[in-house]
């Protein structure tokens, strides 16, 4: 029996390699994209959330609080369904960069919330520096 293998030559390794750069170029896309919208979604539900919290109070105050957490449940269950099986990237140094870049600026517009209520300025500061943070490394990851 004949155990030789054809060997490709230049022209068909060029064309198999430039072939498996697109496959693995879609294969990353995919993967990334519902970590992009989560990031860019998760943003925006918090930013909205604690800049109505900081600014308001009595019912309005428990319509934002709840309201906020019916949002974040949300994203929650759409992450998790959109990534079943492809999990391997929330294990990343780099998503860790971003969840913990969020999370400071997350607790940043809590504490306004809790200790300066009512500030329009500072409300407005914290709320508009976790959008900027979700946004920047929801672009981080669109690029990349």
């Amino acid at each position: 029996m004949d155990n030789t293998t054809a060997r490709p030559g230049p022209a068909e390794a060029a064309r198999l390699l430039d072939q498996a750069d697109r496959i693995g170029r879609r294969a990353h896309d995919a993967v990334r994209w519902p970590y992009v919208t989560f990031i860019t979604a998760l943003g925006v539900a918090t930013s909205l959330g604690t800049l109505g919290m900081g600014l308001t109070t009595g019912d309005a105050f428990a319509a934002v609080y709840v309201g906020t957490l019916v949002a974040l449940f949300a994203l929650v269950v759409f992450f998790m369904v959109s990534i079943r099986g492809r999990s391997a990237f929330a294990r990343s140094r780099r998503w860790t960069v971003y969840i913990a870049s969020w999370a400071v600026t997350y607790l940043a517009a809590i504490a306004v919330v809790g200790w300066v209520h009512g500030s329009v300025l500072w409300s407005g500061i914290t709320s508009g520096l976790m959008l900027l943070v979700a946004l920047v490394c929801a672009a981080r990851e669109a690029r990349s």
